[in-house]
């Protein structure tokens, strides 16, 4: 295997791990708001709190997520079962991912949300940069990604 396609491999399953474990961040920040805890990661409020129109839009969002991160754990999978790079499959699972955070960026940050809590936001933009790279990866015609 040449490196370029064991990166891009690295990258699938990178991808693959981080996304699982949104998805439990998810459902234990789901789990919480249901027991009437207040907005814990990956939502942490703004210093004035969420206006009720935001709250919809972030479970709006969520959901978004989950769709996506279903089809990075598929993605994720077949790449691990089969020699074969499913393409199609993890550009589709980006775009969704990819797009709910610029959205999710575009609604959070002028908020105030991210300088009141710069370090969880910061460092889930630093965990999820490198599937910007594994993007543009997907969407280049390499023999190694097909």
């Amino acid at each position: 295997m040449d490196k370029t396609k064991c990166g891009l491999r690295t990258l699938i399953l990178y991808y693959g791990i981080l996304q699982s474990l949104h998805l439990l961040t998810l459902a234990r920040a789901g789990l919480l708001i249901l027991q009437g805890i207040d907005f814990p990661f990956p939502i942490l409020p703004p210093p004035v709190g969420w206006e009720e129109q935001s709250i919809a839009f972030l479970f709006g969002l969520a959901g978004m997520d989950v769709i996506g991160i279903i089809l990075a754990i598929i993605f994720t999978l077949k790449m691990l079962t089969s020699e074969k790079i499913n393409r199609i499959l993890g550009v589709l699972s980006l775009t969704i991912f990819i797009s709910g955070a610029v959205v999710f960026a575009a609604g959070t940050f002028p908020s105030g949300a991210w300088g009141a809590h710069p370090v969880a936001y910061g460092a889930m933009v630093v965990l999820f940069t490198p599937t910007v790279l594994l993007f543009i990866l997907l969407l280049q015609p390499m023999k190694a990604a097909s």
